[in-house]
């Protein structure tokens, strides 16, 4: 309730002197700009609209971080020890091999983003989907961050609040070095090599993560894993001998790519070069996760406290096979409630809501799209903030779909992402703005 009360007086701020803050977010506008905030090489799309946490919400964040993790790494452990659960998840025998391999230090999932819609006034949440591979957005939030305190959106409430950030570099690299000196056992710098398919220059994101490696005593270089060789037990582009791997590229990339990437996949199997994130993250990443948790007979490890959690707060997910006559009539009759997503891709790519297609075109999605490794999904209600959207003439306050997403770095929430919408789907694919986030604390 304290943060739609924050969210009000930002409204009331703007409604009051309307000239200023369209001054101060032509500024803004141009400050962001001219920043490191990039998506595919474009200034990020952004509202002059601040989201507001209370220290009530971070704790919040934080049971639900810890958590979840609980029953992740369970269920990344049962993988590990059971040859039958692994069969629920149809990975490929490369995949399965490179998952059971050993990363040398005791983290499956070093870094995540688990995206939640999460109702202000209730504190209840959904979780949307668990991103443990390539996990993005923290120059975004940075930068908006660092634009907007000095901005009179923030300005304003620096009288009555102590307004902080999140931190999501340095505290990067602290995570990154702690799993590399469990794996080498000792306290040596790495060269670090950030890896990711690339088709032009590298992500603004990946120039700011080298500076931050930089800056703690680690050379590092930025490198498409095709261009990587494997020589006498050393991962190296060109002469650059790689002691520790920041992987950005997404399993399912690495496994298409899995002849041009040989090298990158043998120092991994062989455990000369240390790699943060293991590919075992792969279990949680892919969607099929969430409907394994919700089958009782395919997850028995789980406590009832546990499978309580799943129940609240993962929606009820299904494995969707467009041959199962009953299946596709259920999914027909309950179009609206409902929807379909594949299993491992991201940006939202692939995912179809029933209430945005009528009856037939929802029908020809069944036939046409959902034809092999896809998920039916009870449809989350979104939650819903006004915000401001500025144009030359005037700022309306429109009610907008917002998705927040949580990092957590070796398993402690570390900061907040959010990305914000007016259709169903909110992603790079649609209409897709992103909003810095802030902490306030009543000044005593």
């Amino acid at each position: 309730m304290q943060a739609r009360k924050l969210f009000k007086a930002y409204e009331d701020h703007v409604g009051q002197n309307k000239r200023e803050y369209k001054d101060s977010y032509q500024k803004v506008f141009k400050e962001i700009d001219d920043s490191p905030a990039k998506y595919k090489g474009k200034p990020v799309e952004f509202l002059y609209q601040p989201m507001f946490y209370t220290e009530g919400d971070l704790e919040g964040f934080q049971n639900i971080t810890e958590n979840l993790m609980k029953i992740l790494n369970k269920t990344i452990e049962e993988y590990i020890a059971n040859p039958a659960f692994r069969k629920y998840f149809g990975f490929s025998p490369l995949l399965e091999e490179l998952i059971l391999k050993d990363p040398g230090y005791n983290m499956n999932v070093p870094m995540g983003r688990f995206d939640i819609f999460y109702h202000y006034e209730e504190g209840n949440f959904q979780f949307c989907e668990l991103n443990a591979d390539g996990s993005s957005g923290m120059t975004e939030q940075r930068e908006l961050e660092r634009v907007f305190m000095d901005s009179l959106a923030i300005e304003e409430f620096k009288g009555q609040y102590e307004v902080t950030g999140f931190e999501l570099f340095q505290s990067w690299v602290e995570a990154l070095l702690k799993n590399y000196r469990e794996y080498s056992k000792g306290d040596a710098k790495p060269n670090v090599a950030i890896v990711d398919f690339m088709k032009a220059e590298p992500p603004s994101e990946f120039v700011e993560f080298q500076k931050a490696f930089e800056a703690n005593g680690c050379p590092t270089i930025i490198v498409d894993p095709r261009k990587l060789d494997y020589r006498d037990g050393g991962l190296y582009h060109g002469d650059f001998k790689i002691d520790c791997v920041y992987r950005r590229a997404v399993t399912w990339e690495i496994i298409e790519h899995a002849e041009e990437v040989r090298p990158f996949i043998d120092a991994y199997l062989d455990g000369n070069v240390c790699f943060v994130g293991p590919l075992r993250s792969q279990v949680i990443h892919n969607k099929s996760v969430f409907a394994i948790l919700h089958d009782e007979s395919m997850s028995p490890f789980l406590t009832e406290e546990e499978r309580d959690f799943v129940k609240k707060h993962i929606p009820y997910t299904s494995f969707f096979n467009n041959q199962d006559e009953k299946l596709v009539t259920y999914t027909i009759e309950n179009k609206d409630q409902l929807v379909l997503k594949p299993m491992d891709r991201y940006a939202s790519n692939g995912v179809k809501i029933g209430q945005d297609y009528s009856v037939e075109e929802w029908k020809e999605i069944i036939e046409k799209e959902a034809v092999e490794e896809y998920l039916l999904q009870q449809f989350c209600r979104v939650p819903k903030v006004p915000m401001a959207r500025f144009d030359l003439d005037d700022v309306q306050f429109i009610d907008h779909n917002y998705i927040i997403g949580l990092f957590v770095y070796n398993g402690q929430l570390q900061g907040v992402y959010t990305r914000t919408g007016t259709h169903n789907i909110i992603g790079s694919i649609v209409e897709c703005y992103t909003v810095p986030n802030f902490l306030l604390k009543e000044k005593k």
